[in-house]
């Protein structure tokens, strides 16, 4: 009998021994890394966001708050932090309350793009600036050189059990950009593509991307030199390629790749925004699902999406500058919204739904399909030439 006792015991005991490890095997089989577009603070959404002395830019980003969760979350920052002294503005020159940055990762937001033609608004002082701010949060960011790291240098972090390298590039700056000093700004050409995507296979990552500002603002179709690019990319090993600066939605392809398959999304357009020209005010959250592959590494699973629109109202003699889901879904916040406000945003969700091709309706989270790894030969068709 005390054998048996005995014996029960240890198998209990190996049991509980080894469940975290069996735990955290599971856990790590996949993972959701979610892109949005351009983040940008105009001037209204600053007034918007004031709040007896201080800014509040929470409103903003509450309603799609719950589409974040369990993500890996990477932004564009179109703006600066560069302090109250500079002076608080919206276009043509930005420079944003450090309120904005601690809201981002209230928000969700773990890693930033600052390869962009705003990043040098307030000059080299001013994007040094962003990058304190930036690291006193705790967000990563790519794109820039501090003196430390190359511009050029890969990000390069673990998340979720799996390896991640991330590079940035930008066309250029609306400011000049001198060839020397702390600061420094990863600029596109072939040569900083094909060696910022060899130094990140050389750091072994499961998962590479490569994020590009680029193409023309408002076109909804992406130049060949965008395609060129892309191309390039995933010749050299990115997984996932993310376009920004066109301020409008461009076409997402999924295509075969060395490592299976890459994801291409030319432009992701305005996530939050003061633009209100149509289809500017209207965007989606993509989130990219990737499993571990059976020769080693990660690959992708699933390609989803899920639309958003920027509404901007006057409730209760207040501006309100909000950043709302516009799927069908029943699980989001809609309260204060009016009825024919509701009606407009899922008709603008439905356009982008049908411009990019994704699944008519939407998962338990409020996500349309747009590629499964079950289904490969299954690809996004668009229904419709604009997401407007």
């Amino acid at each position: 009998m005390r054998a048996k006792f005995s014996l029960l015991f240890s198998i209990v005991f190996l049991i509980f021994a080894l469940a975290p490890a069996f735990c955290a095997d599971a856990e790590e089989t996949g993972a959701r890394v979610i892109f949005i577009g351009d983040v940008m603070a105009h001037q209204e959404q600053i007034n918007a966001a004031k709040r007896d002395g201080a800014w509040d830019f929470a409103p903003q980003f509450r309603r799609v708050k719950p589409l974040l969760e369990d993500s890996l979350v990477v932004a564009n920052l179109e703006t600066v932090f560069a302090g109250k002294d500079r002076g608080f503005a919206g276009y043509p020159s930005f420079n944003t309350p450090d309120e904005l940055a601690g809201e981002l990762v209230d928000f969700g937001v773990d890693v930033v793009t600052l390869a962009n033609n705003h990043i040098l608004d307030r000059g080299f002082a001013g994007a040094a600036r962003t990058i304190e701010t930036l690291d006193g949060v705790g967000i990563m960011w790519t794109g820039l050189g501090n003196g430390d790291i190359g511009p050029g240098e890969p990000l390069i972090f673990e998340r979720a059990g799996f390896r991640w390298a991330f590079v940035n590039y930008t066309y250029g700056s609306n400011n000049p950009i001198p060839s020397s000093g702390d600061i420094s700004l990863n600029v596109i050409s072939d040569k900083a593509v094909t060696e910022g995507l060899r130094r990140a296979r050389l750091a072994s990552p499961d998962v590479i991307a490569a994020f590009f500002h680029w193409g023309n603002e408002y076109q909804l179709v992406p130049t060949k030199r965008q395609r060129d690019l892309a191309e390039l990319s995933v010749r050299e090993g990115a997984d996932i390629v993310i376009g920004t600066h066109p301020h409008v939605l461009q076409p997402l392809e999924v295509t075969s790749s060395d490592r299976g398959f890459a994801l291409v999304a030319y432009s992701l357009g305005n996530f939050v925004s003061n633009q209100r020209t149509l289809p500017r005010e209207r965007s989606v959250i993509l989130a990219v699902d990737v499993e571990r592959a059976p020769g080693g590494g990660a690959r992708l699973s699933r390609v989803s999406v899920a639309p958003t629109q920027v509404l901007s109202a006057m409730r209760g003699g207040r501006r309100f500058i909000e950043v709302v889901y516009a799927g069908e879904s029943q699980r989001f916040n809609h309260s204060g919204v009016t009825k024919a406000e509701i009606k407009k945003t899922r008709l603008a969700g439905r356009a982008v739904l049908d411009f990019l091709g994704a699944a008519s309706s939407p998962d338990d989270e409020g996500f349309y399909t747009l590629w499964n790894a079950d289904f490969p030969d299954i690809l996004p068709v668009k229904r419709r030439e604009s997401p407007q």
